[in-house]
């Protein structure tokens, strides 16, 4: 093997491991938000749907497909829910960090007209939601992707129409991770032997 084909055998693999370094996320936790109060049964809910620990939101805590199930705290206790405002969500960090990924997790329940929001908007950005985006009687997480940086985030949920229901049980965040240390010493590798390529060539030329 020549030189030149030594340098475009390490130029090829160093772009192949470049392209192949997987993005690894992290979860980025609040240290709080404050919400619009969840309706309940002043608006003609079965139960009161509102944040009953000021963290719902946050807490890791799942509802069920059912979302009137009482999992050991109530009838559809995990469940935040609004009907007669569009909900606003102003999450707190504790220092400024970039959101790459914000989940929302929702219930979908057409015979309850427990329904999808229209739109999502995060930090501005706003998002279409298909209607379908979680199979009917069951809960699910919805992914928004963007880039984000602060040390707040505002989520706003919207539907326009006041005679269905939102519920919300889990919002999480999180944001690319830098990639393993262990890469960095194989990249450093691989330019190191891009360099001794180029200075072999160089040699040669010289000679």
């Amino acid at each position: 093997m020549t030189i030149v084909q030594a340098c475009l055998l390490v130029f090829t693999l160093m772009g192949s491991l470049i392209s192949s370094v997987p993005a690894k996320a992290q979860s980025v936790i609040p240290t709080g938000y404050n919400a619009t109060p969840g309706d309940g049964v002043a608006q003609g809910g079965s139960y009161n749907y509102d944040d009953r620990t000021g963290h719902q939101l946050t807490d890791g805590i799942y509802g069920a497909n059912d979302w009137s199930a009482n999992l050991g705290n109530g009838n559809a206790h995990e469940w935040v829910g609004w009907q007669a405002a569009d909900p606003v969500i102003a999450f707190q960090f504790s220092a400024p960090v970039t959101i790459n990924q914000v989940g929302i997790d929702f219930n979908l329940t057409q015979s309850a007209s427990i329904l999808l929001p229209t739109t999502v908007t995060i930090g501005g950005t706003e998002f279409s939601v298909d209607p379908n985006a979680v199979p009917n009687d069951t809960r699910g997480t919805i992914y928004f992707n963007g880039n984000w940086t602060g040390s707040s985030l505002l989520v706003e949920l919207m539907d326009c129409n006041t005679s269905h229901w939102m519920f919300v049980d889990e919002v999480s965040f999180s944001t690319l991770a830098v990639p393993e240390p262990s890469v960095f010493g194989l990249l450093a590798g691989g330019f190191g032997l891009m360099i001794a390529c180029l200075k072999g060539r160089q040699s040669i030329r010289q000679f």
